[in-house]
């Protein structure tokens, strides 16, 4: 995500991480925005691919760009590490 450019309130970044567990595949998602107050909103999603809804979701907001590309790194890696692996990058 550190190629990441947000122009305004409509344009977003997403990143799709995968992963498999007892046979069942697992996402985990980042959608990224800049809101209409300059600030960045992160959202992250998780869950069982054949659920119809996300297991779970958290939001945080970001005072600058920097701010939220080091805590996505940060928590990219640790998904890494549990073997989630990146299959889709959307720049929209």
């Amino acid at each position: 995500m550190h190629q990441m450019r947000l122009k305004n309130s409509l344009t977003s970044n997403t990143t799709t991480l995968y992963r498999e567990v007892n046979g069942k595949v697992r996402y985990y998602r980042f959608n990224a925005y800049l809101t209409l107050f300059g600030e960045y909103l992160l959202i992250r999603e998780w869950g069982g691919i054949d659920n119809k809804k996300a297991t779970g979701q958290k939001q945080k907001y970001f005072s600058n760009l920097s701010e939220l590309l080091v805590a996505t790194e940060k928590i990219c890696s640790a998904k890494k590490k549990k073997g989630y692996f990146i299959k889709e990058i959307i720049y929209g």
